[in-house]
C-alpha cells in the first residue's frame, strides 16, 4: 500500500511538471542560450571551464562551472538538443519529491514521507523549478540532498557529515548566495553537535576537505587570474556603501523572506505567514512537550527556524536580494510542515479535519494544473518559446531555398547567444550549411521587438544596419520580424 501511495505522489508531482516536455515547447531566452553555448565548447570543442555564471551586486564573482557539466550531460546524449536539459530539470523536480519521502520515512514512518513528499509535490514555489532551464532551480533536489545527510548524521551515523559539506560546496555551483547562507547557518549548529558528541573533529576535517574538493576549479581559475574571484566576494563584506538607504534594503529583505513563506505552499498567498506562525507553535510543542529524540527535535528547529536566521544572515548583505536566494528554504519549509503533520496523525481527534485539508489541498492542486494545462500546453509562446525560434529559422533557411544569406539579429539584451546556438544546433545540421554575419548578398534581419518598447529596433537599422535595399518584410506569428535585404 505504501509503495502505491508513493507511486500516487510521483504521479501528482509528475503531471504539472511535464507540460513542457510533452508539448516540446519551453523557454528558450537569452540565458538559456548562453548556458547552452558555453556547454557546446565544453563537449564539442573540449574547452574545459573553470567558472560559471557571473554574480552580480557588491563586489562581482563567478559561480563555480558545476551548472555547466550537469547540463553537458544531456546535451552529449541529445546532440545538443535543449529538450534534453528539460528532461534533467524534471528529472531534479521528481526526485526532489521522492528523496522528500525518504527524509520522512528516516524521520519517523511512512505517514510522514508522504505527508512531505505530498507538500513538496503541490508546493506552487517548486513545481515551475522543472519547467524552465535555469541554474538556482536544482538547489531544490541539492537541498532536500542535503537534509537527507545531515539527518542520517544527526541520527548517528556521523561520516554522512562529508556529504553534507560535499553537497554544500555543490550547491554553490548552481547559485552562490543560497550556499554560503545556508553554510552559514549550517556552521551556527554545528558547535552543540560538537558539545554533544554527535560528530567528531575527524568528521569535521574531513567535511572540510570535501567542500574544499568541490572548489578547486573555482581556485585554478583564482591563481590564473590574479585572484579576481576572491576579490569579488571579499568586495561584497568590505563595500562600505549600500545603495539605498537601510530601511529599503531591510524592507527589501524582510518582503523576499515573507513573499518564499507565502509562495511554499497552496493558498499561501492568503495564510502563508499564518500556516507560518502555525509551524513554530508547533514546532516549540514538539520540542518542549514530546518525548522525541534530540536529534529529531534538533532537525525540526533547524528547518522552522531557518526563514528566521537566513533573514538575519541576509543583513550582513546591504543591498537588495532576490527571491531565488532564499530558494532552499521551499522544500525546507514542506519537509517541515510534513513532519510535523506526521506528528499530528497520531493524535486520532484531527485526523478528520487534517484529511479534509488533504483533500482540499488535492482538489486546489487538481483545478490549478488543469488550469495550467489548458492555458500553457497550447501556447505558442511568441518569440520566447522554442517554436517561436524554430519557426522563424525556418523561414528563413527556406525563403534563401538553399542561397548562402547572412543573418543579423536584433534582440532586447543585445547579446544574441541563444540564435547563435540554434542556428548551430538546429539550422546547420537539418539544412546543411551555416549563414553569415557580414553585410554582402541576401541578408536576413531577425528582430525580436522588445515588447516595453516595441519602436526600439528602429535605432538598431538606422545606426548598425544602415545600408542594403529592403527586399521584403514579414512579420511571423510568433511576432518576429524577418526583413529581407540587399547588400
Amino acid at each position: 500500500m505504501t509503495i502505491f501511495l508513493e507511486s500516487l505522489i510521483l504521479l501528482l508531482a509528475a503531471i504539472p511538471r511535464s507540460i513542457e516536455l510533452l508539448s516540446k515547447n519551453y523557454l528558450f531566452q537569452f540565458d538559456q542560450g548562453q548556458f547552452y553555448q558555453t556547454v557546446r565548447e565544453i563537449v564539442v570543442n573540449h574547452k574545459l571551464a573553470l567558472i560559471g555564471v557571473p554574480v552580480g551586486g557588491m563586489g562581482g564573482f563567478f559561480q563555480g562551472p558545476g551548472w555547466y557539466y550537469v547540463l553537458a550531460l544531456p546535451f552529449a546524449l541529445t546532440g545538443g538538443d535543449p529538450y534534453g536539459g528539460m528532461i534533467l530539470m524534471f528529472l531534479f523536480g521528481i526526485g526532489t519529491v521522492y528523496m522528500g519521502m525518504q527524509i520522512g520515512k528516516l524521520f519517523g514512518s511512512w505517514r510522514e514521507g508522504l505527508l512531505c513528499g505530498f507538500l513538496l509535490a503541490v508546493s506552487p514555489a517548486i513545481i515551475p523549478q522543472s519547467r524552465f532551464i535555469w541554474p538556482p532551480f536544482p538547489i531544490s533536489f541539492l537541498a532536500i540532498l542535503f537534509l537527507f545527510f545531515f539527518l542520517k548524521t544527526l541520527l548517528g551515523k556521523s561520516k554522512n557529515l562529508p556529504f553534507t559539506f560535499f553537497i554544500l560546496g555543490i550547491m554553490s555551483h548552481f547559485e552562490t548566495a543560497a550556499a554560503g547562507t545556508l553554510a552559514v547557518q549550517f556552521l551556527l549548529f554545528i558547535p552543540l553537535l560538537l558539545w554533544k558528541k554527535m560528530i567528531s573533529i575527524k568528521s569535521l576535517i574531513l567535511s572540510a576537505v570535501a567542500l574544499f574538493l568541490t572548489q578547486i576549479p573555482l581556485l585554478f581559475f583564482d591563481l590564473r587570474h590574479n585572484f579576481l574571484n576572491s576579490r569579488g566576494i571579499l568586495g561584497m563584506f568590505t563595500h562600505r556603501e549600500s545603495t539605498n538607504i537601510p530601511s529599503d534594503w531591510i524592507a527589501n529583505h524582510w518582503t523576499i523572506t515573507l513573499d518564499v513563506i507565502r509562495g511554499t505552499f497552496l493558498l499561501g498567498n492568503s495564510i502563508g505567514i499564518a500556516v507560518y506562525i502555525a509551524i513554530i507553535f508547533a514546532t516549540l510543542y514538539y520540542i518542549l512537550k514530546t518525548k522525541h529524540s534530540f536529534a529529531h527535535k534538533y532537525f525540526l528547529f533547524f528547518l522552522v527556524s531557518s526563514p528566521i536566521i537566513l533573514f538575519v544572515v541576509f543583513l550582513l548583505y546591504r543591498q537588495h536580494i532576490w527571491i531565488w536566494w532564499l530558494i532552499e528554504l521551499y522544500a525546507f519549509l514542506c519537509i517541515g510542515a510534513g513532519l510535523l503533520l506526521g506528528e499530528v496523525l497520531k493524535h486520532k481527534i484531527v485526523r478528520m479535519p487534517l484529511f479534509a485539508l488533504i483533500a482540499l489541498a488535492s482538489f486546489i492542486f487538481t483545478q490549478n494544473t488543469i488550469s495550467l494545462f489548458a492555458h500553457d500546453y497550447s501556447d505558442y509562446g511568441g518569440t520566447a518559446k522554442i517554436k517561436g525560434k524554430i519557426d522563424a529559422i525556418d523561414y528563413i533557411y527556406q525563403d534563401a531555398n538553399g542561397k548562402p544569406f547572412g543573418v543579423f539579429v536584433f534582440t532586447p539584451p543585445v547579446y544574441t547567444y541563444e540564435y547563435e546556438y540554434l542556428f548551430w544546433w538546429y539550422g546547420e545540421k537539418k539544412y546543411g550549411y551555416a549563414p553569415y554575419t557580414e553585410k554582402k548578398g541576401i541578408v536576413y534581419l531577425l528582430i525580436e521587438k522588445d515588447l516595453d518598447k516595441p519602436w526600439s529596433y528602429n535605432g538598431w537599422l538606422e545606426t548598425v544596419i544602415k545600408d542594403g535595399e529592403v527586399v521584403k518584410e514579414v512579420t511571423l506569428p510568433s511576432g518576429f520580424i524577418i526583413q529581407t535585404r540587399e547588400f
